[in-house]
């Protein structure tokens, strides 16, 4: 099952990636596939942000996304 996931997170992710480098797309496949499986286990603080606020910008540096004024721009 877990490759059948790396797959399609591949897939995904190179997809919006310009320049789709097979070294890069594997390491933000691994990356969003451990936040998605592995945050609930995390015990860790976050300072002064909340644990949702990490989250999604954990989503925004791997699918290569910028927000500006509260809307999502790709880069």
């Amino acid at each position: 099952m877990d490759n059948r996931r790396m797959a399609l997170l591949r897939q995904m992710i190179g997809s919006f990636c310009l320049d789709p480098e097979p070294d890069e797309v594997e390491a933000r496949s691994l990356l969003a596939f451990c936040v998605a499986i592995g945050h609930h286990s995390l015990a860790a603080d976050h300072e002064s942000r909340t644990r949702a606020k990490v989250l999604v910008r954990a989503g925004d540096l791997i699918l290569n996304r910028t927000r500006t004024r509260g809307h999502i721009v790709r880069l």
